[in-house]
């Protein structure tokens, strides 16, 4: 029996990140000695403390390459074949990443018609430390390519599309990490340690609710209300596929209200659960960065997102050793539901672009034009990988035209009117309808309407019966149609300032 054993990312057909220190990692007795070797290159470690960790220095993009790992044993040798060094990318967050190639827009065409040698899918498995076959799960996931259609299909859409334009684009193996769970919030994905300052709600919120509940019993009422969600799932998939134009509100007009699940340490909503379930069993697996389209279900709490989502990203950084990890997030978009007047989304928006301005090396995708009215889950993705991509490949690699969004700059006031300045609005504004959106408020701080006259890269505004303005705010509410786009085709984010 082998005195070793490598973690469950390392499998044929893996993809290891380029232009970095590669890890190559696992379990095994104390003082066992792990020699890998790849690409000409050997390295050996000593088993210390049930782990070792033998690290490889940055290669440049390869493929078709075979990996070998020994402890000294001929019959305990390791093999891997077909392994490609290139880009390695962690796809997280909740449903909207989670939602699948085969069930989006354009996604069974692709399936069908794309000829991608250069993209590949480690899907981590929805399982928790909970589960009975949470290790046979992960012990038996393995790295795809695209030429397994079945597994391909419940790949996340938005991912593929991203993966695909970069492979295509860098002409490398483009590797993808999929680690993303519906219906969670920023809190189930970083450790317990790091929910502190406004983000301690959300244990509060968790150790309020099982206070004085067995153990034994949370769980038992957990594991009847997986029950009862799987009817009540199947019921809402079928209202999706087989209606014309399905709403969220049409949806619970005829499945009833989901369910709502009880707390339960053994709930994928449990602060820390996903972090330890899946998170750590991927780290330190070398990455080139993550996508995340996360922040749906923080609407709850929004006014802790932006503590939240700051601290997950130190705490992956620090769990991956890599201050530098570049993190992509994915600004919520448009989503009226029962309250498109409301502003817990607009509260989330704020706190992402917060979080791109303030905590370095992160990106911002604007999406306000790729959400829905009444769907939470708009089925198009390919809009949302090729943001993704252009980002990715403009951070990364530099020079990529087109990568972001118009984004709010300087506010300059002119006695009744407010002149606006804004970034990344080379080529100057289109707008699509009406100049609607914007508003101003005066010293009273009671926003209304403003009638907005397109200059250029430029936008003034004045309103009726504010004669000197203080303050301007655009589309800040749930859900709102969208007029203004830069040259690219990207829309003008959301922004909020006041200068009282």
């Amino acid at each position: 029996m082998a005195k070793f054993k490598v973690a469950p990312l390392f499998t044929d057909n893996m993809v290891l990140q380029r232009g970095k220190n590669i890890n190559i990692f696992g379990t095994g007795e104390d003082g066992t000695v792990v020699t890998v070797m790849f690409c000409g290159l050997q390295a050996s470690c000593t088993v210390t403390g049930g782990k070792w960790r033998v690290v490889f220095p940055p290669m440049g993009a390869c493929r078709h390459m075979r990996m070998m790992l020994e402890d000294g044993e001929p019959e305990d040798s390791l093999f891997f074949e077909n392994v490609a060094v290139g880009e390695v990318w962690l796809a997280g967050g909740q449903s909207n990443m989670t939602f699948e190639l085969g069930e989006s827009t354009g996604g069974k065409e692709a399936l069908e018609n794309d000829d991608v040698k250069d993209v590949r899918y480690y899907n981590m498995p929805r399982k928790t430390i909970y589960n009975d076959d949470y290790e046979e799960s992960i012990q038996n996931t393995v790295w795809e390519d695209f030429s397994n259609k079945e597994a391909a299909y419940h790949w996340s859409a938005a991912a593929y599309f991203c993966a695909k334009e970069m492979s295509q684009y860098l002409d490398v193996t483009v590797g993808i990490i999929g680690c993303s769970w519906g219906y969670t919030t920023a809190s189930c994905w970083m450790d317990r340690e790091h929910l502190i300052g406004e983000a301690a709600v959300y244990l509060e919120e968790y150790d309020s609710a099982l206070e004085g509940v067995p153990v034994e019993k949370a769980i038992a009422d957990f594991r009847e209300w997986e029950g009862r969600y799987a009817e009540w799932s199947k019921k809402r998939d079928e209202y999706f596929k087989n209606t014309e134009d399905p709403t969220d509100t049409g949806c619970e007009e005829v499945c009833g209200a989901e369910p709502k699940a009880p707390a339960a340490p053994c709930s994928p909503k449990a602060p820390g659960l996903l972090f330890e379930s899946l998170v750590k069993r991927i780290a330190p697996y070398t990455l080139g960065g993550v996508w995340w389209y996360q922040g749906e279900n923080d609407r709850v709490h929004p006014n802790a997102y932006y503590i939240a989502l700051t601290n997950m990203i130190r705490n992956w950084r620090d769990l991956w050793r890599d201050d530098e990890l570049t993190f992509i997030i994915a600004q919520l978009p448009m989503y009226g539901g029962k309250d498109p007047d409301g502003d817990s989304w607009t509260i989330i928006r704020e706190a992402q672009m917060r979080v791109y301005r303030t905590v370095k090396n992160t990106g911002i995708v604007i999406l306000l034009d790729c959400g829905a009215r009444d769907n939470l889950h708009p089925a198009d993705k390919r809009p949302v990988g090729h943001r993704f991509a252009m980002q990715s490949l403009d951070m990364v690699y530099g020079g990529c035209d087109g990568a972001y969004a118009p984004t709010f700059k300087n506010a300059v006031w002119r006695g009744d009117m407010a002149e606006l300045q804004f970034d990344n609005a080379r080529g100057g504004f289109k707008v699509v309808g009406e100049p609607e959106g914007f508003e101003l408020c005066g010293e009273d701080g009671v926003f209304v309407p403003a009638i907005a006259d397109v200059s250029g890269e430029r936008i003034f505004l004045t309103a009726e019966g504010i004669e000197h303005p203080c303050g301007v705010r655009y589309l800040c509410k749930n859900y709102s149609d969208i007029h203004f786009f830069n040259g690219f085709g990207l829309p003008l984010a959301p922004f909020k300032i006041v200068n009282m």
